[in-house]
């Protein structure tokens, strides 16, 4: 059965300019061949700080790699917002974006730092990041039904 995850963690990797070619780079090449491997779509951003994903796939797989998340020290205090069952997929593929001009959602920002957004919050947040902010995208991953 398929479900969605929606995370958020602090990152403790540089983000600035040149961070692809250092830990960034790593984090990032590690979730791709992860979210492939384990035929998961969706998206993840970094903005201002904060490391933001959507994620399906099957259970067992979005379980995995959360264990992985929450056992990574480039995270900081990882927190899964949403887990829960879907009848179809939103994401055809696995993205990696970041805001071309600073943060895009100055609110969601703001409860980052002082409480916890909400899942919605964060899906609405990744989902235009990766609209205007494309760094990196797989080839659209084709499963069977309900995969």
């Amino acid at each position: 059965m398929l479900h969605r995850a929606v995370m958020v963690s602090k990152a403790r990797v540089d983000l600035g300019v040149g961070a692809l070619n250092g830990e960034l780079g790593s984090v990032l090449a590690c979730c791709m061949k992860a979210s492939t491997d384990r035929h998961m779509t969706g998206g993840l951003i970094w903005d201002s700080g904060w490391f933001m994903e959507v994620l399906e796939g099957r259970h067992d797989a979005l379980e995995g790699f959360w264990q992985h998340i929450i056992k990574d020290p480039r995270h900081a205090d990882p927190q899964r917002l949403e887990f829960v069952p879907l009848l179809k997929r939103s994401y055809e593929t696995w993205s990696v974006a970041t805001p071309r001009r600073g943060p895009a959602n100055h609110s969601l920002l703001r409860n980052l730092r002082s409480n916890v957004p909400t899942a919605g919050e964060v899906r609405t947040h990744v989902r235009t990041v990766i609209v205007t902010g494309l760094v990196a995208e797989s080839p659209p991953l084709v499963c069977a039904a309900g995969a």
